[in-house]
């Protein structure tokens, strides 16, 4: 025996074809609907001063809430600008073949998301000679969250070494990269942002204990002991066993000794001169072989 199912008549396969349709186009609906929705937020930051950009990069970024990857990217460009705004006066533009980076006559700033929402700024500063060759180091982390700016002063340790002891840079190079990095940290407390103490900072007196990756070596001691003898604005003088202290221009001064795993230590007291550590060490140049060996 054979049973015969029963024959979809014209007016159910007519039902069928209707709700097909009407399925489709109420998807084609919310697609539609969230492409405007993308639109609009697109021209609203395109129409947003910094506080709105702000309080997007809080309500999209921090949370990591889903929207367009074009969306995203306009909101980082924009605020990044915003940020960066005071570089105008070393050529602040954006960077050919790169979307998100913005190049100035000094070098490049990247800017980039940490995996904690946190807005990184990146610099490529430009080496002295065509023969060198210099990397992306991020210098600046930006917490939105907190409105804390903070300068990761082991970049600013490395970038000594690199003109000291790599020569990469010359020393005019990081006295126009520490001049524009603090236009940037005056703009930054401008805009409210509570900007941590840094190596870089040439607002503040310099008050700080530095450790070092090598011990006391008698050879660096008596070049020191030498230039401060020949020059006489400087002194040298040993305090105890293995403590000694540099006596500079207008009452600075940086003491020597050893740290507890016998590494040699500094203490620099700049006497309520306002200067960076970038300043100090170009200006006194003799003292890097106590931080930094090629």
């Amino acid at each position: 025996m054979t049973t015969e199912l029963p024959k979809t008549t014209e007016a159910e396969l007519y039902q069928q074809n209707k709700e097909n349709d009407h399925d489709e186009i109420v998807l084609l609906i919310a697609a539609s609907e969230k492409e405007l929705a993308d639109l609009k937020l697109r021209k609203a930051l395109m129409e947003a001063d910094f506080e709105e950009l702000l309080a997007e990069f809080g309500r999209l970024i921090v949370p990591q809430a889903e929207i367009s990857v074009i969306a995203k990217k306009i909101l980082l460009e924009y605020f990044s600008y915003e940020l960066l705004k005071p570089l105008h006066s070393v050529g602040l533009k954006p960077a050919e073949n790169s979307y998100d980076v913005w190049e100035t006559k000094h070098f490049l700033v990247q800017y980039y998301l940490d995996d904690k929402q946190n807005l990184i700024f990146s610099f490529k500063i430009n080496p002295v000679d065509s023969r060198f060759t210099s990397e992306f180091m991020p210098l600046i982390m930006i917490d939105i969250q907190a409105m804390k700016v903070t300068v990761k002063d082991e970049e600013v340790l490395r970038l000594v070494h690199l003109w000291y002891a790599d020569q990469v840079f010359s020393k005019s190079q990081l006295s126009l990269v520490n001049y524009d990095i603090n236009l940037l940290l005056q703009h930054f407390r401008t805009l409210d942002f509570d900007v941590a103490a840094t190596l870089l900072d040439n607002t503040q007196e310099l008050h700080v204990k530095l450790e070092t990756d090598y011990q006391m070596a008698t050879s660096v001691l008596d070049e020191i002991f030498i230039i401060t003898m020949e020059n006489e604005d400087f002194d040298f003088e040993k305090t105890a066993a293995n403590h000694y202290e540099v006596l500079l221009d207008q009452d600075q001064k940086v003491a020597i000794y050893p740290d507890d795993n016998e590494k040699t230590a500094l203490f620099i007291d700049s006497n309520r001169r306002r200067r960076s550590l970038l300043d100090f060490f170009t200006s006194y140049a003799f003292l890097v072989p106590l931080l930094v060996r090629g």
